[in-house]
């Protein structure tokens, strides 16, 4: 039970199913392969006690905190990195490429009235 807790947090599995499916294909940490239905995981999960999850989960989340601190920084970061404790990238190509598609679409419609309406008269 404890590698459930564990790997829910540590290694940031958002989804109970998940965790079955790579329970039963790679095992969790020290776990190895077996099969669970979800109805078990569940029972388990809610049999465990709040204060031993508690524990696991600070346990955890302490642990991640060292890591991350232990990183080393690239020195043009430093800066950024007195500033705010957390930077988000974006990968905006695919808002491009929405942005373009849709684009094509608007000029095609405005030729395709132009062309309609003249063609009528």
């Amino acid at each position: 039970m404890s590698a459930i807790v564990l790997s829910l947090v540590y290694l940031q599995i958002q989804y109970l199913t998940d965790i079955l499916r790579i329970l039963e294909v790679e095992g969790l940490m020290w776990v190895s392969t077996m099969e669970v239905s979800k109805q078990a995981l569940s029972q388990h999960l809610n049999s465990l006690p709040s204060h031993l999850f508690l524990v696991l989960f600070e346990q955890v989340i302490q642990k991640i905190r060292d890591k991350n601190r232990s990183k080393e920084l690239a020195p043009k970061w430093a800066s950024v990195a007195d500033n705010f404790s957390s930077v988000w990238i974006a990968d905006a190509s695919t808002l491009e490429a929405i942005k373009k598609h849709l684009g094509q679409l608007i000029s095609g419609i405005k030729s395709d009235s132009y062309i309609y309406r003249y063609s009528h008269d």
